[in-house]
């Protein structure tokens, strides 16, 4: 009996190896757009389209790219736009940067790039996090929020995300890396990068192209190291922000997913009630608005970068939208 154990046991480990090192082997990492800038306290990789100001800076989530908002940026032609890799993630300097950090690379990055005036703010996720604290720190520099399945208004990881975190920080120890790169990690990091992917895109499918770069960019090592820091402090960085919401006076615009499974519709719901002046568009799909709705983002950007956007303007918008239900 412990001779057929032990059969079974070598087979299936030989299994997970020969799997590691074929279905699951992590593509190379892709040709590098845009340019990289390089800051104070970090060098980010810019997709910078030229245009007219004022600027919208476009915040990734967690974990992500600047790519992430392509099919919207495709959309503004005309419209100074800016995304960029977060310090940790994609082709940026790699490794767990703090809050603090994050919140500094964009002050700096405008300043690097000399963009003069306020600017509009679209963040996806924890960029939707980072939009808000950067308007709560930096009223005079902010001109509008367009905030897509937002991490905020009470919005906490589950005792799973804590705990796989925890795991990928003990998979990074230098002993236990390469041991764990050679027999089971790319398996272990594919199997999660689809998970996610099939849970943050559902009720739709998986957008290749994004499934493509996790693999590639975000399930490198110094990106998940990114990932785990940022997922275990972001409980409290989100009730931090939170505290700060109602002090925001810049008109919004929150885009919440009906069946997204990350950031789920109350937390959209509760974060346009508590901004003073937000207005509340509730849309098909799951997390991944910025893949499934650019047209409609777009469109919301361009409503924001108008000249009669202010707080009545948008209340008044938002009071016709709700008569015309």
């Amino acid at each position: 009996m412990k001779r057929i154990v032990l059969i079974v046991v070598l087979t299936l480990a030989v299994a997970v190896v020969v799997l590691n090192w074929t279905w699951a082997r992590l593509p190379g990492e892709p040709p590098m757009t845009g340019r990289l800038v390089h800051l104070q306290d970090a060098t980010v990789r810019v997709l910078e389209r030229p245009g007219r100001d004022p600027a919208v800076v476009l915040l990734h989530g967690l974990p992500g790219t600047a790519q992430d908002f392509d099919k919207v940026t495709a959309l503004l032609p005309g419209i100074h736009t800016i995304a960029f890799d977060r310090p940790g993630f994609g082709y940026s300097s790699g490794g767990y940067h703090p809050w603090a950090q994050q919140l500094a690379t964009i002050r700096q990055l405008l300043a690097k790039l000399r963009v003069r005036g306020p600017v509009v703010l679209v963040g996806h996720s924890y960029g939707g996090t980072l939009a808000l604290a950067y308007a709560e720190a930096h009223p005079g520099a902010v001109r509008g929020l367009v905030l897509l399945d937002a991490a905020a208004a009470g919005q906490h990881s589950d005792a799973f995300r804590r705990a796989q975190s925890r795991f990928v920080q003990v998979l990074s120890w230098p002993l236990v890396q390469p041991l764990a790169d050679v027999t089971f990690s790319q398996l272990l990091r594919t199997v999660s990068a689809k998970q996610g992917d099939a849970q943050a895109f559902d009720p739709g499918a998986v957008d290749p192209a994004h499934e493509h770069r996790v693999l590639a960019l975000n399930m490198q090592h110094s990106d998940l190291d990114a990932y785990a820091g940022e997922q275990l402090h972001a409980d409290g960085v989100i009730a931090g922000v939170d505290k700060g919401l109602a002090s925001i006076a810049v008109p919004a615009v929150v885009i919440q997913g009906v069946g997204d499974q990350l950031v789920t519709p109350a937390h959209g719901r509760r974060l346009a009630a508590t901004l003073p002046h937000a207005r509340l568009v509730m849309v098909s799909g799951g997390h991944m608005a910025p893949y499934v709705h650019p047209a409609l983002i777009a469109a919301a950007i361009r409503r924001m970068l108008a000249p009669a956007t202010r707080p009545q303007a948008l209340r008044a918008r938002g009071r016709a939208r709700s008569a015309a239900r």
